[in-house]
């Protein structure tokens, strides 16, 4: 059986630490895009090779994704997320020491090797804590925690960290890397007495993955989360290079990028707790309609017009992640002792669209000399999921 608060605990402790361990992951996220240009001097990458490093970690996903979720079924949540969170630690570590292209990728790609029991062991914990309608709000906690992260790691490096550190970008990484470490620590700290350490004993039943493949709900939520995942990657790992193709500052862009993640964090935190059950697959339709139409007025509108809409794309987009983990939680098809599956194949579908989102913004970026056409080819990422929400719609009106 899932694990359980320990008598006379409370559960918020367990969800403060999932926080911190997910803050560390969205700060590792974030502190490499405002530095490339940096990093691709000192390392002489092209835009298309550094888009394939910024995936390199959601590259690795796809392939330990579906594992990671029989892994926190099998080890406990409290140590699957210590792994995932120590593996986000030594990612950044080592990307502090890379001396060219290959261990700048394969620092990168150790991040998706525990990353996985971060994002599966999160909703994971919330189903098995909470009951069904008090899962909004946890739930949304949980994803805005990488947004926090995010939007440090956008915002500082170039006002604050680099010059700090004379221009370091290693020693900015470095700084990442003890911020993780020190997040596991908070983690074991907060989760002490709150959660039971044993593991989960019950091993997965024969056939989980074939009958939630099965299942119509998983089916849409696999196609969406494909191209949500491009969409949002490909956004994070270059927005900073989007800005100042559009004519800001590297410090401004660094700051708007930042204020874009803020607003994902009220984004995620509002809108699923706003959206009921039955209207949730219409409001991902809305969300994706809506981010396809910023996509193109991030490649077509002046400075001014950029960062407004820079901004409401922040708050939209981080609201499609909690609506897609609740539709799975509260599909009467998917139990408790299927989330970590689930959430497995989740990520595992929507990383092949992780690792191709930033790669093929800087691969159009490079043939095009700018980022006008990659905006162009953000917006048909987002119909694509659009439509995805709105065969998810249809089915469940049926």
């Amino acid at each position: 059986m899932p694990l359980t608060p320990a008598r006379g605990t409370s559960p918020w402790w367990a969800v403060s630490g999932v926080m911190a361990v997910y803050f560390a992951f969205g700060l590792a996220i974030g502190l490499m895009p405002p530095m490339v240009d940096e990093i691709s001097a000192d390392l002489d990458l092209s835009r298309s090779t550094m888009g394939s490093i910024l995936g390199a970690w959601a590259l690795i996903y796809v392939f330990t994704a579906v594992p990671g979720g029989a892994i926190v079924d099998r080890i406990g949540l409290r140590s699957a997320m210590l792994i995932g969170g120590i593996s986000v630690a030594l990612s950044l570590g080592m990307r502090s020491l890379a001396t060219g292209p290959t261990s700048l990728f394969l620092a990168v790609a150790v991040f998706g090797l525990g990353g996985p029991l971060v994002s599966i062991t999160t909703p994971k914990l919330v189903a098995s804590l909470f009951e069904e309608e008090q899962r909004r709000f946890p739930t949304g906690l949980g994803v805005a925690a990488p947004g926090i992260g995010s939007a440090l790691g956008f915002a500082l490096p170039n006002p604050v960290l680099l010059p700090l550190f004379d221009g370091s970008w290693r020693a900015v990484l470095g700084l990442g890397a003890a911020i993780a470490m020190v997040c596991c620590g908070y983690w074991l700290w907060a989760t002490r007495s709150s959660l039971t350490s044993a593991p989960v004993a019950a091993p997965m039943a024969a056939g989980t993955w074939s009958r939630l493949l099965s299942l119509s709900t998983m089916r849409w939520i696999l196609w969406i989360s494909l191209f949500s995942f491009a969409f949002s990657h490909g956004l994070n790992g270059w927005l900073p290079e989007m800005l100042t193709d559009a004519g800001l500052s590297d410090d401004r862009a660094g700051y708007v990028a930042a204020a874009s993640t803020v607003f994902g964090i009220l984004g995620s935190l509002t809108i699923a707790r706003l959206v009921p059950g039955r209207t949730r697959a219409l409001a991902l339709a809305g969300v994706y309609g809506v981010l396809a139409l910023c996509a193109i007025g991030l490649g077509t509108l002046a400075q001014g017009g950029v960062v407004a809409v820079a901004l409401l794309l922040g708050f939209v987009r981080s609201g499609s992640i909690p609506l897609m983990f609740l539709t799975l939680m509260d599909d009467p098809d998917i139990s408790v002792a299927d989330m970590g599956a689930a959430t497995g194949l989740f990520f595992a579908v929507g990383e092949i669209g992780g690792f191709s989102g930033p790669w093929g913004i800087g691969m159009i970026a490079d043939r095009t000399d700018g980022f006008t056409a990659a905006a162009f080819a953000l917006a048909m990422v987002a119909v694509a999921a659009m439509a995805g929400a709105i065969g998810l719609s249809l089915r469940r009106t049926r």
